[in-house]
């Protein structure tokens, strides 16, 4: 993945905490969002956890970015945790986390289902748990999901491309990390959508793994396997596709349109450039925001403030027609 590196930090104003992963082994802008639970004070929401898939994702970075603000404001005592994707090393958090006694935990999952065991041992414990972004499988609990909805996410991929195949056409697709909470859901979406449009067929599905290099080399690759009028729409699941779609327009393949998966600074320019055709916003902020808001709200006692059991961001689609309505702020 395209890095931003992040080291230990520690703000004494608001008690947030930042820690990376090998200090705990060596031991996935502006956009409309959900309406945010109540602000709270902090006295009930001392010493809460935010498990992070993997901080050198940018766009995880907001996530954390917007918890940690969130905690800022309500003086809260938030210590943030980098799983650096890796499922074992966010089980291992957990765990800590519980031996901590922490107050509540946040958590961005790695694998929905790989999770579960050591949620419900945060369960056991009488942890409230809140997932942000990325959800938890079935048979652990939650105070709630904060984040959008994949689903309605990968949907919203698969409009762009009907809207950019008006008489339909052949689709490529790149998946993120496959395996990934956000991946699967993102993908079943866009496969049920274009399954029903009898005009679009996808022929090649393929893997960049949220990855900028891989993604150049995959695009590559889809152009040399297929020329002009073999191959009219890419969607990717990630913003990375700004890198092959400005591969495409260099070489003159002007005949395939890109489709993006978020809306960092790259992506805006894209579309404004003509190199992206649209993507789907979401912002990363809002939901690190809304997630400590609710959990706050929880831990104060404010359980009708919560919105149970999802409390799902807006997922407007963008295209160089209502860019202008727009505007984004990190970096890919």
């Amino acid at each position: 993945m395209n890095s931003r590196k992040r080291t230990s930090a520690f703000s004494t104003r608001s008690g947030v905490a930042i820690i990376g992963v090998a200090s705990l082994i060596a031991l996935a802008g502006c956009s409309a969002t959900s309406e945010e639970s109540s602000p709270v004070s902090a006295a009930g929401c001392n010493d809460i956890t935010f498990l992070i898939n993997n901080m050198a994702n940018p766009w995880i970075a907001t996530l954390a970015d917007g918890a940690v603000a969130q905690a800022d404001e309500l003086g809260a005592n938030l210590t943030v945790q980098d799983g650096a994707n890796d499922n074992a090393t966010q089980i291992a958090q957990l765990q800590q986390a519980i031996a901590n006694n922490t107050s509540g935990i946040l958590i961005q999952s790695i694998e929905a289902d790989g999770i579960v065991a050591a949620v419900q041992q945060a369960n056991a414990a009488g942890i409230p748990v809140v997932a942000v972004n990325a959800g938890v499988g079935d048979g652990a609990e939650l105070v709630t999901y904060v984040g959008v909805d994949q689903s309605d996410y990968g949907v919203g991929l698969a409009q762009l491309a009907e809207q950019a195949l008006p008489d339909g056409g052949n689709v490529a697709l790149i998946q993120g990390i496959v395996g990934n909470p956000v991946e699967v859901l993102r993908t079943e979406a866009i496969v049920d959508t274009l399954d029903k449009n009898e005009s679009i067929e996808i022929i090649a599905t393929v893997t960049d793994n949220w990855s900028n290099d891989e993604n150049l080399a995959v695009v590559q690759d889809l152009l040399t396997k297929y020329g002009p009028g073999e191959l009219d729409v890419v969607i990717a699941e990630g913003p990375e596709i700004y890198i092959g779609a400005q591969y495409a327009h260099s070489i003159g393949r002007d005949d395939v349109k890109f489709i993006a998966g978020d809306f960092p600074n790259q992506v805006h320019a894209a579309i404004e450039a003509g190199e992206i055709y649209g993507a789907v916003l979401q912002d990363g902020a809002e939901q690190g925001k809304a997630g400590v808001a609710a959990l706050c709200n929880w831990l104060e006692g404010n359980e009708d403030a919560v919105k149970q059991p999802t409390d799902f961001v807006e997922l407007p689609l963008v295209t160089k027609e209502n860019l202008s309505e727009y505007s984004t702020s990190w970096d890919w």
